[in-house]
């Protein structure tokens, strides 16, 4: 591997905030500590910043520079989790921890931006964005970023991210255009029918029988609806109805989540499940409420942003260790970024053998190694792409 700016002063760097970040983790839209942590540590290396979007972070370096602009955003929420690692540093908050990674993201970009301070007379402008709220898929940081739209008045030509792999072998690194992450949205359906005696279930509409229907078609519609070269999921995750033996309830509810790497796809995803909802109530004499929310697009890589992703990895890991993964149906709420700005994610590999735990679990641990791999990018990328 090639560290052309990480030496072991700035990885003990990123490793030390990494750390403190792990251990003081903070919910979507309660990171206070977090975003006055961070804005602290670059208001000391000179950059300037100011709070964004109720609890994040923006630091820019050489603001006044014309031409183009790079964004580089890391998301710094953490779970509703016990933490249930052996870690010397381990979360002392109570049922909250980082277990996805977003305390490395935060550390990682603070690496690159105290190298990049440094190095400002070599490159252009930069938006360093540490981005609340990833993990609220209802109402996320990037979708008031956008709203605000903080990063159009900063002028950004291009934004680049990247997400700490548990599943990725330590050394390795993923990068490719197109799809990555599939869009994340949710719906809830309330089947309103008439209650009765468990005994009489002819003088009732029985909404736990359509609320099964209901299961059923809409499950067909991956099946029967969509193409099966364009993969989507459709998920009913909960079915709340009843609390007795011997009573049929006046109603149910069902709650799910769909998922696809096509945004024209997903557009059409609420009026399909309406005709089914309808369809299957009308039919059996109930009535429904039916609530869609969409949640975050899917992450599609732009060309260029990719490209000049995997340029930068094969200088630092090799060409061999840059591989194209498969898209994964997760949601990641950059996609909103990339709507409307070119920009590229990568993934960076951290597995710890023998410690293979998913994100989102309790025992995610990650290797600290490749953390200065991180920054490195960062640092690298953003020389390229000033150079070009």
């Amino acid at each position: 591997m090639t560290y052309k700016y990480v030496d072991k002063n700035l990885e003990n760097y990123i490793i030390r905030h990494r750390r403190y970040f792990h251990q003081n983790p903070e919910l979507s839209w309660q990171e206070e500590k977090t975003s006055d942590y961070i804005l602290n540590e670059l208001e000391k290396l000179g950059i300037k910043v100011k709070k964004i979007v109720k609890t994040g972070v923006l630091g820019v370096i050489n603001p006044e520079k014309e031409g183009k602009v790079l964004a580089i955003r890391a998301d710094i929420d953490a779970l509703p989790i016990c933490e249930a690692t052996d870690l010397d540093f381990k979360s002392k908050n109570d049922g909250v921890m980082h277990a996805c990674g977003h305390d490395t993201h935060a550390a990682i970009l603070l690496g690159a931006a105290k190298k990049l301070q440094e190095i400002k007379d070599e490159i252009g402008k930069v938006v360093l964005l540490f981005q609340p709220a990833e993990e609220f898929i209802k109402d996320s940081g990037a979708k008031h970023v956008m709203e605000e739209k903080i990063l159009q008045k900063e002028g950004v030509d291009r934004i680049i991210a990247l997400h700490i792999s548990s599943a990725l072998e330590e050394g390795f690194t993923s990068i490719k255009e197109g799809p990555i992450k599939a869009s994340a949205d949710t719906f809830k359906i309330e089947v309103l029918g008439k209650g009765g005696h468990g005994s009489e279930p002819d003088h009732t509409v029985d909404p736990i029988t359509i609320g099964s229907l209901l299961v059923q078609n809409l499950n067909n519609i991956s099946s029967r609806e969509i193409s099966p070269t364009n993969p989507m999921v459709l998920s009913v995750t909960s079915f709340n109805s009843g609390n007795s033996e011997n009573v049929i309830p006046d109603s149910a509810t069902l709650l799910g989540t769909t998922r696809a790497f096509d945004n024209e796809l997903r557009e059409k995803f609420p009026e399909t499940i309406e005709r089914i909802v309808k369809g299957v109530c009308e039919a059996n004499r109930a009535s429904y409420n039916f609530e869609y929310n969409f949640g975050t697009p899917a992450t599609v890589n732009e060309k260029a942003s990719a490209d000049l992703g995997f340029d930068v990895l094969k200088e630092i890991v090799g060409e061999d260790k840059v591989v194209a993964s498969k898209p994964r149906m997760g949601g990641e709420d950059f996609a909103k970024y990339l709507l409307e700005i070119p920009g590229a994610m990568m993934f960076l590999g951290a597995k710890v053998e023998g410690e293979e735990h998913p994100h989102h679990n309790s025992k995610f641990v990650i290797d600290e190694k490749v953390l200065k791999t991180g920054s490195e990018y960062f640092i690298n990328y953003t020389k390229r792409y000033f150079e070009n």
